[in-house]
């Protein structure tokens, strides 16, 4: 254990921040983020059993580390994922390889409805992208099932024996849509309605296997609503109170586009919309049509960070360009 590394790691604040690690050659194997990074560094020099075998492996790597310290944990995980995807750090896995993230196509052209997975995305009835690009052939799967659109497979002919008649392609393509854009649960209800008619058909083997789906779909879009959130809301703002102060957040389509700390006391004399002006990007930033692959860890981070935290208030605001 290196005894300089450890002693520094006592000697840095309690204030949020990212710290990154570096091996002999100076080059970043891993970027952390932390709350304390007092506490969060010198966990790394002091021996426990709870150490994955990779952070084991890290840590023998190791020969010197730096920190960038922030005012919030929210800026710690933003700042984390920007440097992340700009050095890729070997020990790194989450936010390392977001050019693999996937789009899920609803395809409707010829009058003819079918899903795909996609690379790059088409300009219509395109979502993502997805992180979880190995479960989305699973989530096609399911999907495709659930609205008869792959009669070829097996699993898809055992289970329309057990269900009503198809639906008609505009309504499957509707039920899809709404689904991905309006979290409307009509396809997590069409299983549920599968699975009891399965069980009282006492088909208890498809009645778990659509139990299954049906959580996994369940999970899937309940993700889903961050995107749909960025995407449909332009204006918000976003509050976080740090001791006597307060730092707000002017985000477009779910990204920062400016931040700033205001005293308690200042910041209670404006409203949102007054707030949102102050100090604005000299361009009004272009819409969004489709969330790039680097966008869509910050915006995950984001919103799962606000419904996670209750001291965090966020509000619709108006245009600050007009």
């Amino acid at each position: 254990m290196n005894d300089l590394l450890k002693e520094q790691a006592r000697n840095l604040p309690l204030n949020p921040g990212v710290y990154l690690m570096k091996d002999k050659q100076g080059t970043i194997i891993y970027i952390g983020k932390a709350k304390k990074l007092r506490d969060r560094v010198s966990s790394y020099f002091v021996k426990n059993k709870q150490h994955s075998s990779k952070t084991r492996r890290m840590i023998r790597q190791l020969a010197d580390f730096e920190v960038i310290e922030v005012v919030t944990e929210l800026d710690a995980l933003l700042l984390e994922c920007r440097l992340i995807q700009e050095y890729r750090p070997f020990y790194n896995r989450q936010m390392n390889s977001f050019e693999k993230y996937n789009y899920f196509e609803i395809n409707t052209d010829n009058d003819e409805l079918s899903l795909n997975i996609l690379s790059i995305p088409t300009n219509k009835n395109c979502f993502g992208p997805f992180s979880i690009n190995r479960k989305l052939s699973e989530l096609k799967q399911i999907l495709e099932n659930l609205y008869g659109l792959n009669q070829n497979n097996y699993w898809q002919h055992s289970f329309s024996q057990q269900t009503t008649t198809l639906l008609a392609q505009p309504v499957s393509t509707m039920e899809l849509l709404g689904a991905f854009t309006q979290d409307n649960q009509l396809p997590q209800k069409r299983l549920e309605a599968a699975m009891l008619l399965a069980a009282e058909n006492h088909s208890f083997e498809k009645a778990q296997k659509l139990r299954e789906d049906w959580k996994f779909l369940t999970r899937f879009f309940n993700q889903n609503k961050k995107l749909v959130l960025a995407s449909q809301t332009n204006w918000q703002l976003l509050s976080i109170p740090v001791g006597s102060k307060v730092k707000y957040y002017l985000l477009y389509q779910g990204l920062v586009v400016h931040e700033r700390i205001l005293t308690k006391q200042t910041f209670s004399k404006y409203t949102p919309n007054e707030l949102a002006k102050k100090k604005l990007p000299s361009k009004k930033p272009k819409n969004i049509q489709q969330f790039s692959k680097d966008q869509v860890d910050f915006i995950n981070i984001l919103y799962r960070y606000i419904n996670h935290h209750k001291e965090c208030h966020l509000v619709a605001i108006d245009d600050p360009f007009d």
